[in-house]
């Protein structure tokens, strides 16, 4: 069986002291049924490119 990152931190005992103070592990699933995985999965792919464009913008303007 996979585990998603959301289900492997809702096995921790304690999960609270895991996460920032103003966040709830019941905001957290909340906020995961709101997306089909492959949403997700979209929107961490396209965040994802936008952060290693703006390190290869840096890095350009550095050289």
């Amino acid at each position: 069986m996979v585990q998603t990152s959301l289900s492997k931190l809702e096995s921790l005992e304690g999960v609270g002291k895991f996460l920032r103070s103003e966040l709830t592990i019941e905001q957290l699933q909340l906020q995961a049924k709101a997306q089909s995985d492959l949403d997700a999965n979209n929107t961490m792919n396209v965040a994802r490119l936008k952060l290693f464009d703006l390190f290869n913008r840096r890095s350009k303007s550095v050289a």
